[in-house]
């Protein structure tokens, strides 16, 4: 393993908590339908609460903002707990763009056994591993799995930086057959422990779209409407252990997500090095055990005119392998056109309200930044500085 991550090491230099646990009671008992100033009034705790509502806020070190939000009512049909549970997340979303949560009821044996295997994975040769791309390994978004060829600075419009040190198996589309015939067949029990895991996100997903319903005012079924069963993906991202990056290289550069909620799993035997950029200080994402960390997409934030924030995170570079396992939520089928919704649609004075767009255009756009060869891929490697400059701005604005 060490030799793979040697002359891979080559490769790249060849290219050139603290944590604060928020459990607001009900601020209303009606559905949040309101206008985008009363959305900004509520993520702000300005909302009266009913006699004995309080917020306890309980912190491990300075400056976190990051809430931890139990989600099981959204899971169990508890009505009142679920509008609790909905404005915990949206406050949240609006704040920090993140949240942790807990309560998923995702069987904790059901990642264990994922996370076991996965690992078992990328401890394979090098040819084992590239096997699964079916004799065409065509990079990010192309192919099943990609060994340094991802570059997570360039969705922020940074095309200086070194490729991440990270390795990847990606499944998308899971409901399709054809996602299904790609999944590996070594380690043994790989593929139906995959299978089984993005089964029970399900439940999962659909809360958290009622979440998002619910926080932001939305029409019950709005969000499952527009974000059909079997459009998530999964992905395993290994981040080997490296003694010596590359000057300015990380586990995963500076970068917002694209599209609606992240869902991820963090590694429990090595958690640490997410973090997030909160008024220009990093803050690290707290670890809790059998927790989930959400946070906001580019797509969900244009959806929600800025109202829920896609914040910029990155993973550090520190010793100890780590696995994380990724997946998602709220995200709309391929034929969606994406328009600012309802209860976000008046734009705040200055602000340009984003133009539709249909989401497997942005899709697209979004994965091929995360390939390294993006400006030639894109025809913008010849640019001179004031095009490329344009470039950098639209990419970090999400108008592409």
């Amino acid at each position: 393993m060490h030799g793979q991550w040697t002359h891979a090491k080559r490769i790249w230099q060849g290219r050139g908590s603290a944590w604060c646990k928020v459990d607001f009671l009900a601020r209303s008992q009606a559905r949040l339908s309101i206008g985008r100033e009363q959305l900004s009034n509520f993520a702000l705790g300005q909302f009266s609460a009913p006699a004995g509502a309080r917020a306890m806020c309980t912190r491990g070190l300075p400056s976190s903002r990051i809430a931890v939000v139990d989600i099981s009512p959204l899971l169990n049909g508890d009505t009142q707990g679920s509008l609790i549970a909905a404005q915990n997340l949206s406050a949240a979303f609006a704040d920090t763009g993140f949240a942790v949560a807990t309560g998923t009821n995702v069987p904790a044996e059901r990642i264990s056994t994922l996370r076991t295997l996965a690992t078992a994975f990328f401890l394979q040769s090098q040819e084992v591993k590239t096997a699964v791309n079916q004799g065409a390994s065509k990079g990010y978004g192309q192919s099943p799995y990609c060994c340094m060829e991802e570059n997570g600075a360039q969705l922020l419009g940074d095309f200086s930086r070194p490729n991440d040190a990270v390795e990847s198996l990606t499944f998308r589309t899971l409901g399709t057959e054809n996602a299904r015939e790609q999944l590996p067949q070594s380690p043994l029990g790989l593929a139906d422990a995959i299978l089984a895991f993005n089964n029970d996100l399900e439940d999962l997903r659909r809360a958290l779209e009622r979440a998002c319903e619910l926080g932001i005012g939305l029409q019950p079924g709005f969000l499952t409407q527009k974000c059909h069963a079997g459009q998530e993906s999964l992905r395993l991202a290994h981040y080997p252990s490296i003694d010596e990056p590359l000057e300015g290289q990380m586990r995963y550069g500076a970068h917002v997500d694209s599209y609606g909620l992240t869902v991820l799993n963090l590694d429990p035997a090595n958690p640490g090095g997410l973090q997030v950029q909160i008024d220009d200080e990093w803050i690290d994402i707290p670890f809790f055990e059998d927790s989930f960390v959400l946070n906001v997409g580019a797509l969900l934030s244009r959806w929600t005119n800025g109202f829920w924030k896609a914040a910029v995170h990155r993973v550090l570079c520190k010793p100890g392998a780590r696995l994380s396992i990724v997946s998602g939520a709220v995200k709309p089928g391929d034929n969606e056109m994406i328009e600012v919704f309802g209860p976000c649609a008046a734009a705040s004075p200055g602000q340009q309200t984003p133009p539709p767009i249909r989401a497997s255009d942005f899709y697209a756009e979004r994965m091929s930044l995360h390939r390294p060869s993006y400006l030639s891929e894109s025809g913008a490697a010849g640019q001179d500085a004031a095009d490329l400059q344009k470039l950098q701005q639209d990419i970090r604005s999400y108008r592409i």
